[in-house]
């Protein structure tokens, strides 16, 4: 095989403008075709001269990304296409089409294609932008082990979901949308842990470390663990008949003959407390009878394992002093790559990343 990235050629029709030095072309006026043809140009332009064989695979290996990805942002924002004419876009397509081509990795093509298509609809130099680029880059220096131990961090820490309203939804989170991310057969290494801190995907966190899973969830979803109160327990504390209160109650989850407050956490209480003209007093009263009646640790735990037996091994490994888990925190490139093999892994999820990197 010889290899030789010197030799460059520059061919240019009528009206167009090439530019050449490891590869930047800018044509004006701009079609899917002609954004194709960028792509492509960008690709045959800068990628190293291989054998015949070698080179006829990494070609239709970028191909296929540049197709999936094009056709990807032609349905969901076809004017995005226009950025294919700027050369920070280019850039950032070549280092795509460069690690599939190199590793003709399906899985990793997904997650370039779903980096790319965000990558073009962020026009504006600015940290969401630039995120979207280092993680084009180290991506590669991934395995899925690594790519997994992002994600299980990014949804057990980061990702509260407003659809889930009840514990039977809970559980297939958990088991859907979380376990996924968790193999206990797998012995986890340290040096996966100092590896993504290497590739700056996460700090280690120099004190301690994130809650427990039972009250990570209890934090994030504290009316789905209610153990509930009766007719009379509302009165005590409100001082006043049930009636006056209806509107904040709802049966109880857990024991259909009591009750509970009928709101996620006690932010949305004082929200429904302050429309609903309830007394500061009064809402705070509410507040007192959602906190008194909550499951704790223990008994969250226990909720969870009978269910989903599963969630013991990864609540163990979670607090265990010997494993790290919880004891990183993901910069904004891991946070972006979280993401990416989040919806790798499960169907029908979006994100948009500019919520939790601005």
């Amino acid at each position: 095989m010889m290899i030789n990235d010197q030799i460059q050629n520059q061919q240019g029709g009528d009206h167009s403008t090439n530019v050449q030095g490891q590869s930047v072309v800018i044509n004006q006026g701009l079609s899917y075709s002609d954004a194709r043809d960028i792509a492509m140009d960008v690709y045959k332009s800068n990628f190293l001269q291989l054998s015949q064989n070698a080179a006829e695979v990494a070609r239709n290996r970028a191909e296929e990304l540049t197709d999936d990805f094009l056709r990807t942002l032609k349905e969901q924002n076809a004017g995005a296409l226009i950025e294919m004419e700027q050369p920070a876009m280019q850039a950032a397509l070549y280092e795509a089409q460069k690690q599939y081509a190199k590793s003709g990795d399906i899985d990793l093509e997904k997650m370039l294609v779903d980096i790319l298509v965000q990558r073009a609809q962020t026009s504006e130099r600015n940290t969401k932008q630039i995120v979207l680029d280092e993680a084009l880059s180290v991506i590669s220096k991934l395995t899925q082990e690594h790519l997994n131990i992002l994600s299980l961090n990014f949804t057990l820490v980061r990702l509260s979901k407003g659809n889930i309203l009840e514990p039977i939804a809970l559980l297939k989170f958990l088991n859907d949308e979380l376990l996924v991310f968790f193999n206990s057969e797998v012995e986890y290494h340290k040096s996966w842990f100092e590896h993504l801190s290497y590739t700056g995907c996460v700090t280690p966190l120099d004190v301690g470390g994130y809650h427990s899973i039972p009250q990570l969830l209890l934090g994030q979803y504290p009316a789905l663990f209610q153990k509930g109160f009766d007719k009379s327990q509302l009165e005590e504390v409100m001082g006043e008949p049930i009636e006056g209160f209806s509107s904040f109650l709802m049966p109880c989850f857990h024991a259909v003959n009591l009750l509970q407050i009928n709101v996620m956490n006690e932010e949305l209480l004082n929200q429904k407390a302050i429309e609903a003209g309830v007394s500061t007093d009064d809402a705070n009263k509410l507040k007192q009878l959602f906190k008194a009646h909550m499951m704790n640790e223990q008994e969250v735990k226990e909720w969870l394992v009978e269910r989903i037996p599963a969630i013991e091994k990864l609540i163990e490994f979670w607090g265990s002093k010997q494993q790290q888990f919880s004891k990183i925190k993901l910069t904004t490139v891991g946070i972006a790559l979280a993401q990416a093999n989040y919806k790798k892994q499960v169907e029908s999820i979006e994100f948009d990343l500019g919520v939790w990197v601005k």
